[in-house]
């Protein structure tokens, strides 16, 4: 059931039950900025949480706000917000629609109407960018949480900060695996065919795969960029076959996602050294219940997260088991997100102890989390959290920064790089169709 425009109440009664430490990043104590806004529950602190809960990308959009929501309810339960004497924090979430244009309107909303006194969100770059323009125009601090387009921070805007990696960490990630991969097949070079969605996630994939790739020698034998929500991409995987390629890089949200694998599996489409998706629909649980298993197996996905999280701390398995039973699904790099993003929203007002937007702001920019067994924020994976002077997080990927699976009997094995790797191996050259 999809959520939408909802106000969720949360409360100290919980359905999600974690164990709980206290909150630390040396937050002040003291509740000299005590906020009193009127709320039946009392002492409550709003905070917009926007994602796609409608269109392409609403099963992408609902995990984050799955995410967000069960970090408040944890927070909620371990006290709220200490410095401004325990006040409860309250979710407003709205709904993008995976759509720019509705994004801007639902921000605003948040804003005007809710009167939240942050915003976590929006998933898609196209949505992060619009939405964060709207924020910035009523200086009202916007945390983007899934957005890759570099545009998110290059605009000079300060009150906008992005806490996960950018376009180019996610190709970079990419390119190193398969410079492991050349170095182990003895590959001199590799043609490489682009195939992607034309807004700003999708471009700026493509331009900066481009520019890695063409430093390396390797030569591009195809360019497709293909508006989103086609029915059928027959011609374009056609194009695909018809180049020789020896790698495809793929930049596609679910439904697109969705209709290329089809496409390609039905068109027989072999790729001596595969299918290299940069996470979008790839990443999508409902991308995997669409298809059939021979339609993705073989292919290598980029993931925005550490992967070996769930091995590596006991926390973090706990966690993964609660979003199974509370939400039915197993935990993935949305959920991850979204919940350090509510996180970072409550070490920010833990520390500003106000909900003042320019102290909100000041505060975020001087957030310093640092990865550790004890440290609850950093669902996602990444060593730390600090901002630099465009707001953009300095730890927020780069070639260690995610984990490069491939999909082998239907299940995803961790590969690159060495940190997240389940001890597996990649299966190479990848069999041609009629050999499987």
């Amino acid at each position: 059931m999809k959520r939408v425009k909802r106000l969720i109440s949360l409360g100290l009664s919980l359905t999600f039950a974690l164990s709980l430490v206290g909150c630390g990043n040396g937050a002040d104590t003291s509740d000299a900025n005590a906020q009193d806004t009127p709320s039946t529950g009392g002492n409550v602190v709003k905070i917009g949480s926007l994602w796609p809960l409608t269109g392409g990308s609403a099963t992408i959009g609902q995990q984050h706000a799955d995410g967000a929501e069960a970090a408040i309810k944890e927070i909620n339960a371990n006290g709220g917000i200490k410095s401004m004497d325990g006040a409860q924090i309250e979710l407003v979430v709205a709904d993008t629609q995976t759509a720019a244009d509705q994004a801007s309107v639902a921000c605003e909303r948040l804003i005007t109407d809710d009167d939240v006194s942050l915003i976590i969100g929006a998933y898609n770059s196209t949505c992060c960018i619009s939405a964060s323009e709207v924020a910035q125009k009523y200086s009202i601090p916007f945390i983007s949480q899934g957005g890759v387009a570099t545009d998110v921070t290059e605009r000079g805007y300060d009150y906008v900060y992005r806490i996960n990696n950018t376009a180019t960490f996610d190709v970079q990630e990419m390119i190193v695996a398969l410079d492991e991969v050349c170095k182990e097949y003895n590959l001199d070079t590799l043609t490489y065919a682009l195939i992607y969605e034309n807004t700003d996630w999708g471009s700026d994939n493509a331009r900066i795969w481009k520019e890695l790739a063409d430093e390396r020698g390797w030569t591009c034998v195809l360019d497709e960029p293909v508006t989103n929500g086609q029915a059928d991409m027959t011609s374009q995987v056609l194009k695909i076959k018809e180049s020789g390629a020896d790698v495809c890089n793929v930049s596609f949200y679910t439904d697109d996602a969705i209709v290329f694998a089809n496409a390609m599996y039905a068109n027989q489409v072999d790729l001596p050294y595969g299918i290299w998706s940069v996470g979008g629909g790839w990443q999508d649980s409902a991308f995997y219940e669409s298809v059939s298993p021979e339609v993705y197996e073989y292919t290598f996905v980029q993931e925005d997260w550490d992967m070996s999280g769930v091995q590596n701390k006991e926390w973090i398995k706990e966690v993964a088991q609660q979003c199974k039973d509370t939400y039915g699904y197993e935990m993935s790099s949305f959920f991850a997100q979204g919940w350090t993003a509510a996180y970072v929203a409550y070490y920010a007002l833990e520390s500003a102890g106000t909900t003042d937007a320019e102290a909100l702001r000041d505060a975020i920019a001087n957030l310093n989390i640092q990865n550790s067994d004890e440290e609850r924020a950093l669902l996602s994976g990444y060593s730390a959290i600090v901002f630099d002077e465009k707001g953009q997080n300095t730890f927020g990927g780069g070639p260690t920064g995610g984990t490069i699976v491939q999909y082998q009997n239907s299940e995803p094995v961790a590969l690159y790089p060495a940190e997240h790797s389940s001890g597996g191996t990649a299966v190479l050259p990848i069999p041609a169709f009629s050999e499987r």
